[in-house]
């Protein structure tokens, strides 16, 4: 950009006689109607060119003999690098007197440049000088012109001190991410393996990474190369080092000090992760005080609160000379020290929740976990009573210390970074809310609700669950006749029997489609076409909830409803219905709490871990008070207590029934579009004093009663510290069969 030039015009004049002018032949002066460019207006000029980067046009300001010194490409670099180190966004100037001596000229002015890093330099009393050249001036530039002390050879440098990153911490002062921590890399050969498979299943469990991956991994290698196993916190090798070294022969082991991420990605989607500044974002970090190498966090808290985990550093604008000297200080900027964030996650559920979902994919992996079949999880617990998240898993994970400078990973494997952001899991992506899903049955817990709210049935008013349910004649709709899910069971299972005549809360228990389907049917026709989706939204769904990890979450979706088939598909959590697994949590909170709909959050403090005043707190925030009688919830609650306790109706106490604590949920199994549904597992517990709610679902695998509730509870084991839930072994045995679920019902 070139700025508009100052030009100074003559008006047309005649000069008289005698005075400085030009005359004609018979002494008549002659128009004069510009004159060259005056000392003070060329270093106007200059400094206008200086001020847009306009570095060409500076140059072109040059006396021919300053220009035959310096050429054209390193008088840009001077400058360029001179406003790359200042940061420089505006420049004002007052140009003072100028003194003529012949044919030179020396002007004064004053400069004051504005850096958002340094804030205002003010340089005054400055000297441009100039010589006249065939009548035109030009500057005689020299490097002292930028600033002054700055000498040939000298340089400008900014020196910083950055103090060492600060920690993220879970509720109880338990690092989550340490500033630095000890890792080990681990090598081996698979020639010296007692078995390779059992090196696999230990890795795949300890490194929390899905077999196959593993297994593909190794196949890159000879058996006689010794390879990069993967990395440990010396915490996992107190407790898995010594095995690890037995079954996968280890011959090589590197200790390093770096940022450490506890759980090798237990809570990466959380927590986020550092890297290098990119190069294309390098100039906009430059304005916020950072330099070419500096790390930033890239994304999850790491990047949400830098400012508050890196600090600012204390920075110190120099000219220095060639050898080093300090010749001017020009300008500096106070830092600030780095705090901590305190998040309200409880580390050892979180990673008791990332250690569920992992080993429940790779115990699966002959059966629904399969490549190709199962692509990922979400898990999430909440607070009940506040809206704090105790947990938040998404997977598949990463090790967030690959995208550190000092990671050995890369160097055995360059295109492992690559490879993440190529596969079409997505790893990146924060399932729980930054991907909506189709409920299916869970939704169903929103149906009893508004039906009981709506007093389309009492309590303890039978009703008729068959195989099938048709309501063409009845409610107009063309979409009959309808079937429970239970027509889909083989013919031998106690599950392929209807349900009969059942209350409401039975209803949701044994998951009866024919109820539901009428439910919906009514509601639209008889209380209004928008009041199902006025209930959803009602208990949070619909919109984000505003956590606070950033921009990114998804609102879900509750797209008017046009026709009674619509009704009825979103009665049963189809049709297009959408949720985040937040909402889901969130909503099953509400119900467990009395209508409490609370603010989701997961940020607790920042700072104040030393005992000084934190520099922000979090408190509980209701976001409403669903105001339904104490008689709707409690049927509800009725109805998803027996989900896990009812031998005859509920859908998932063959998973449950030996608890050592209460639990309370709702299974479901949503279409996709694919013959593998999304299964989902909701819950809160315990039953009579509710303390946390869980939302897990696992995309494409099977019934949610088969997979999420298995994973619900392992975590709830964790939490209530009870023995560890083993796996269904039909998970470990072949093959995978399908579960295709037709257009207009859900599974159970």
């Amino acid at each position: 950009m070139v700025t508009k030039r100052i030009v100074i015009t003559v008006m047309l004049m005649w000069v008289l006689a005698g005075c400085a002018g030009a005359t004609d032949g018979q002494g008549a002066a002659v128009p004069i109607l510009s004159q060259p460019r005056q000392p003070a207006e060329l270093v106007a000029n200059f400094l206008e060119d200086w001020k847009v980067g306009d570095y060409a046009g500076m140059y072109a300001l040059l006396s021919p003999q300053s220009q035959g010194l310096t050429t054209l490409p390193v008088f840009e670099a001077i400058y360029g690098e001179t406003a790359q180190a200042l940061s420089l966004t505006d420049l004002t100037y007052t140009i003072g007197e100028t003194r003529l001596q012949g044919l030179s000229a020396a002007v004064q002015y004053d400069v004051t440049i504005t850096s958002p890093v340094f804030g205002e330099i003010v340089d005054a009393g400055r000297t441009m000088r100039l010589v006249q050249n065939n009548g035109a001036w030009g500057l005689a530039w020299s490097s002292m012109d930028i600033f002054d002390g700055l000498a040939a050879g000298s340089r400008l440098a900014v020196q910083s001190r950055r103090l060492p990153r600060a920690g993220i911490l879970d509720r109880l002062g338990k690092p989550l991410v340490a500033p630095t921590g000890t890792r080990i890399a681990l090598y081996a050969a698979q020639q010296n393996m007692v078995s390779v498979d059992e090196c696999l299943n230990l890795l795949a469990r300890v490194l929390m990474r899905r077999r196959a991956d593993l297994a593909t991994y190794f196949n890159l290698f000879n058996t006689d190369t010794v390879f990069y196993l993967g990395e440990i916190d010396s915490e996992t090798d107190v407790i898995e080092g010594a095995n690890l070294d037995a079954t996968c022969a280890v011959s090589g082991r590197f200790d390093r000090e770096t940022r450490l991420y506890v759980g090798n990605g237990a809570a990466v989607h959380v927590t986020g992760y550092i890297g290098q500044i990119p190069a294309d974002q390098l100039e906009n970090w430059q304005l916020r005080g950072y330099q070419s190498g500096d790390l930033i966090g890239i994304s999850g808290i790491e990047n949400l609160y830098e400012e508050q985990l890196a600090g600012k550093p204390e920075q110190v604008l120099r000219i220095v000379s060639q050898s080093g000297v300090l010749l001017r200080e020009l300008a500096g900027r106070a830092g600030t020290d780095p705090q901590p964030v305190t998040l309200t996650i409880d580390r050892d559920l979180q990673l008791a929740t990332a250690q569920a979902v992992a080993d429940a994919f790779i115990y699966a992996e002959p059966n629904w976990a399969t490549p190709g079949i199962a692509t990922g999880a979400g898990a999430v617990v909440l607070d009940v009573n506040s809206g704090a998240v105790l947990s938040m898993v998404s997977y598949p994970f990463f090790d967030p210390g690959i995208f550190n400078p000092d990671t050995p990973a890369l160097a055995q494997n360059p295109n492992l970074i690559a490879d993440l952001f190529q596969d079409t899991r997505q790893p990146f992506r924060n399932r729980v809310v930054q991907e909506q899903y189709f409920p299916g049955s869970t939704f169903k817990i929103i149906t009893t609700l508004a039906a009981a709210n709506e007093r389309l049935l009492t309590p303890t008013e039978l009703f008729p669950c068959t195989l099938e349910w048709n309501g063409r004649e009845r409610f107009g709709d063309t979409a009959s006749p309808r079937l429970d899910w239970r027509y889909l069971e083989p013919e031998d299972s106690p599950k392929s029997q209807p349900a009969g005549d059942i209350t409401m809360a039975q209803a949701l228990a044994a998951s009866c489609n024919p109820f539901f389907y009428e439910m919906g049917a009514r509601l639209y026709l008889e209380r209004g076409d928008t009041v199902l989706t006025d209930y959803a939204q009602r208990v949070g769904l619909g919109a984000p909830s505003n956590i606070d990890l950033g921009p990114n979450e998804a609102a879900g979706s509750l797209p008017p409803t046009t026709s009674v088939e619509a009704a009825i598909n979103e009665a049963i959590g189809q049709g297009g219905i959408q949720v985040t697994l937040l909402q889901m949590a969130r909503m099953v909170a509400a119900v467990a709490n009395g209508g409490q709909l609370y603010q989701p959050y997961i940020v607790q403090q920042v700072g104040g871990e030393d005992g000084s005043t934190p520099s922000y707190v979090a408190a509980p925030s209701l976001v409403r008070e669903l105001d339904f009688p104490a008689e709707v919830f409690a049927v509800t609650r009725e109805g998803m207590c027996a989900v896990t306790t009812d031998e005859t109706y509920g859908t998932a106490s063959f998973v449950f029934l030996d608890t050592p604590y209460t639990v309370c949920g709702k299974t479901g199994t949503a279409q996709t579009g694919r013959p593998q549904p999304h299964g989902w597992f909701v819950a809160f517990a315990p039953a009579d004093e509710p303390q946390i709610a869980i939302a897990v679902m696992v995309e494409f695998g099977r019934e949610g009663s088969e997979t999420a509730a298995p994973i619900v509870r392992r975590i709830l084991d964790a939490y209530f510290n009870a023995p560890v839930y083993p796996f269904p072994e039909w998970w470990s045995s072949g093959p995978y069969v399908p579960l295709d679920i037709p257009e207009n019902m859900t599974g159970g």
